[in-house]
């Protein structure tokens, strides 16, 4: 693999992969486009031959046609064989699908910045994980009267398990049902 390196290339020399199979509704462009508008143009294009065919990024280049962008940073993938090439896109737009967020995490990042910062003009609505978190929580959440601790030692140290269950005996509050089998 060859190392990459940046080019930036007018966007009216790119070509659009003909055989793209990812689909970039009305919406998301609009969405992206408000990315780029915020956070800048992050994520180069991945392009491949002379013709500059954009093997990732097509979402982005309509993005940045409509914030009248002149040029765009570009990353060759020349070094792919057509068939590898033809593969790399499928790979590429599938790779993001394989999982999703860390709800508890994810819950707690929008939630502290929600009122810094509207993630409605990116297509995310706080709202549609709601349901999540109701449901993570009631499943982690649950009451319970009682701790359970399970102890597993070997039948050999049975002295050290009745040393053990009479010290646990002695704690306020903590019942103690034992099996020694």
């Amino acid at each position: 693999m060859e190392e990459l390196k940046i080019e930036y290339i007018s966007i009216d020399k790119l070509t659009p992969y003909d055989r793209n199979t990812k689909i970039h509704t009305e919406k998301q462009i609009e969405h992206i486009e408000n990315s780029i508008a915020k956070f800048g143009f992050n994520d180069p294009l991945g392009i491949y031959g002379e013709n500059n065919i954009v093997l990732e990024g097509n979402g982005r280049i309509e993005a940045a046609k409509r914030l009248k962008m002149s040029e765009l940073p570009c990353v060759r993938l020349d070094y792919l064989s057509k068939d590898e090439m033809r593969a790399y896109v499928i790979v590429h737009n599938s790779l993001n699908l394989e999982t999703g967020f860390d709800d508890m995490k994810l819950m707690r990042e929008l939630r502290e910045l929600q009122s810094a910062f509207d993630f409605g003009d990116y297509g995310i609505k706080l709202e549609q994980f709601d349901e999540k978190l109701t449901s993570l929580k009631k499943s982690f959440l649950k009451p319970y009267n009682k701790v359970h601790y399970l102890i597993s030692l070997d039948v050999n140290l049975n002295d050290k398990v009745i040393e053990l269950i009479n010290a646990l005996q002695r704690v306020e509050g903590v019942e103690v049902e034992s099996s020694l089998n």
